[in-house]
């Protein structure tokens, strides 16, 4: 019986579906011509026509927009993975956590230090070296201001005893517990006519390797119970950083080997909408003058308005600064020409756009002991630390 076949189903099932296909073809924009023209109604006629035409160049519209995207900005996008030869050197920055050297504020302010007793030299042997050893009287650290400070702070030539070339500063860095310090920094180029640094790797290894030698100076703590120690960044030569915020601490009498990847991303120019600059060669064009990345501009705007309004440098902000730095008393800018400092602000960083290639740096940190055979021209090895770089860069682009 022709019920008990099994196909009969399908075949019907079939037979509506292509039923359905020809009845829906006949309603679309495939007959549509077609059907204008047999209907009958000169008013239906004309509307079928206008909405046909319509739809048609809503078609054709996004059709051209689409191919002059497509033709503007192209989908092949090329990734190239590989490890320079030569490479931009990071910059390095670097502060001792002390802040002000004991012997030098002792030095200048003797009626505010006192001479320690032999139980107090018996619980800090390391503070009491020498037999003139001085101590800072409660609250005297209050007396200084920000410039004094940064006078009594730790120097270059007993901070940084390796590689003294290409440093700058010293520059007022903030600690965590809002007293400034002075910093120095490694091959930075932030705002200055030097050229970047660029290295190259060894033939022998797949690295580069830089050392530096600090000496935190733990005898000369301002305060017997605080911990030495030097807090080190790594960061774009073009960037300013606070150690303190995004740097890492550094105890004496060990060795850190620090490996470094680098990271460089470009970002296409016009006529892409990334609106970036590209800083370098604006920076060439002004006879190598003025800020070379984004962040380094936006402080330099702030730092700007301070030494205008105010005819002093604010110590926050990581710019070079040309005036002293405020005091508490200074910051009242309604008592000044400028009333709306916020609105300067936001006219100038109009100016510092996104920078069209980017540096950024990652690194693992391995931290050990020093041995005796490590520094052999050194007296006190467990005041000193040593830190070997190693930098391992690849580049996407």
């Amino acid at each position: 019986m022709d019920s008990d076949n099994p196909e009969e189903p399908i075949r019907g099932k079939k037979k509506s579906v292509k039923g359905y296909a020809s009845k829906l073809f006949k309603e679309s924009s495939v007959s549509a011509v077609s059907s204008i023209v047999s209907t009958a109604s000169v008013s239906r006629k004309v509307f079928r026509a206008l909405v046909f035409l319509l739809f048609t160049a809503g078609f054709l519209y996004q059709c051209i927009k689409f191919l002059y995207y497509v033709l503007q900005y192209p989908t092949v996008v090329n990734i190239e993975i590989n490890t320079p030869v030569r490479f931009l050197s990071p910059a390095y920055t670097f502060c001792n956590t002390n802040g002000v050297k004991r012997s030098t504020f002792c030095s200048k302010y003797p009626d505010y230090c006192k001479t320690p007793d032999k139980a107090f030299c018996d619980s800090n042997p390391l503070y009491c070296k020498g037999n003139d050893t001085k101590i800072p009287v409660e609250g005297a650290l209050d007396i200084l201001g920000l410039e004094e400070s940064l006078e009594l702070s730790h120097n270059l030539s007993t901070l940084f005893i390796y590689q003294k070339n290409d440093i700058s500063g010293p520059f007022p860095r903030v600690h965590e517990e809002n007293f400034a310090t002075s910093c120095y920094s490694h091959h930075e180029r932030i705002d200055n006519h030097l050229n970047a640094l660029y290295r190259k790797k060894s033939e022998l290894s797949n690295f580069a390797e830089e050392f530096m030698l600090f000496d935190p100076e733990e005898n000369e703590a301002f305060f017997p119970n605080s911990k030495q120690g030097i807090v080190f960044a790594i960061h774009s030569p073009y960037e300013p950083i606070n150690p303190f915020q995004k740097g890492i601490f550094l105890k004496p009498g060990r060795l850190y080997s620090i490996t470094i990847q680098m990271l460089e991303e470009e970002l296409l120019p016009y006529p892409y909408k990334t609106n970036c600059l590209n800083y370098t060669e604006k920076w060439l064009k002004a006879n190598k003058s003025g800020t070379r990345s984004q962040e380094a501009c936006r402080h330099r705007c702030a730092q700007d308005i301070f030494e205008e309004c105010l005819n002093c440098s604010s110590v926050h902000i990581m710019a070079t600064r040309k005036k002293r730095l405020c005091k508490i008393n200074d910051l009242d800018f309604s008592a000044t020409h400028c009333p709306s400092p916020e609105e300067q602000f936001e006219l100038c960083v109009k100016d510092c756009r996104d920078d069209c290639s980017r540096t950024k740096y990652t690194y693992d940190v391995q931290e050990m002991y020093l041995t005796q055979h490590m520094l052999r021209d050194v007296e006190d090895k467990s005041q000193v630390l040593f830190i070997n770089s190693l930098h391992n860069y690849i580049t996407i682009s």
